[in-house]
């Protein structure tokens, strides 16, 4: 069966996904790097415009802007208030001073801010952030990001692809790590349904059933909806999901033992 029809199976069918658990690594590893091909370049290409729009803002405010540097992943100025301008619709906010919060900008349905420890792009009310932590073995003062900004665009057709790549290999490593945990918990599924299968078969199983919360939630992003405890919904759906599918393995068949019966009667005279 080839990968497509497996991913088509694992969208509606446990029984057909416990077939699965014979094969080789080598395809359902093949089959994580899909499904994330599938999940994470869509929002990956979303993670860069919102970089793209963060550059361009921050580019044509930059004249603007007071005196500051980004230093172990904090932004300092000598700046007494933060910098908030709205115009098309779309707010920008410099803010070093640490006065607005990352809780703050729920407020805003499209703003772009530079606060205090991380940037955020709100983009119709969902969020997305990045943290200055990244950068926490740089230092950049405003002439630095002036001198940057003036030399990135004819580098973005370059740094765009890449960020992407990064972002798909980032969200595969996580899967991974998920698949494992996953995997782990099957030890405890199957016990509970009195079902034999080896832990290798467990975490092939469990790269199957996070198909259908991968995708999901992959289109919640994609329309920009958020929600409610995805989190706990995303390994509540995977943990079920292997759940029924460890429950379509077959019982152990019991073995068949031939006693002869001990015949104690005593034939009397």
């Amino acid at each position: 069966m080839n990968i497509f029809k497996q991913l088509y199976y694992s969208l509606f069918s446990p029984k057909m996904m416990a077939r699965f658990r014979f094969q080789k690594l080598g395809k359902p590893i093949l089959y994580v790097f899909l499904l994330m091909l599938l999940s994470s370049v869509p929002i990956g290409i979303m993670t860069a415009v919102s970089f793209t729009d963060a550059y361009e803002n921050l580019k044509a405010h930059m004249s603007e802007l007071p005196d500051f540097t980004l230093e172990d992943g904090s932004l300092s100025s000598e700046q007494s208030d933060p910098l908030i301008k709205d115009e098309d619709e779309k707010t920008f906010i410099f803010d070093a001073t640490g006065e607005i919060k990352p809780d703050d900008m729920d407020s805003y349905d499209s703003a772009i801010a530079f606060l205090k420890d991380r940037i955020i792009v709100m983009d119709t009310g969902t969020r997305q952030e990045f943290d200055y932590s990244n950068f926490s073995s740089m230092t950049f003062t405003k002439q630095d990001v002036n001198e940057l900004t003036n030399n990135l665009d004819d580098l973005l057709p370059i740094f765009i692809p890449l960020l992407i790549f990064v972002v798909y290999l980032f969200q595969t490593g996580l899967k991974f790590i998920g698949i494992t945990v996953l995997a782990t918990i099957g030890l405890l599924l199957k016990s509970l349904v009195s079902r034999k299968a080896s832990y290798k078969q467990l975490w092939i199983l469990s790269v199957y059933s996070v198909t259908i919360p991968t995708l999901f939630f992959t289109i919640m992003a994609l329309i920009k909806t958020t929600v409610p405890f995805g989190f706990l919904l995303y390994w509540f759906v995977a943990i079920m999901l292997l759940y029924l599918t460890i429950k379509e393995i077959p019982l152990p068949k019991k073995r068949v033992t031939n006693e002869r019966p001990n015949d104690s009667s005593e034939e009397k005279f």
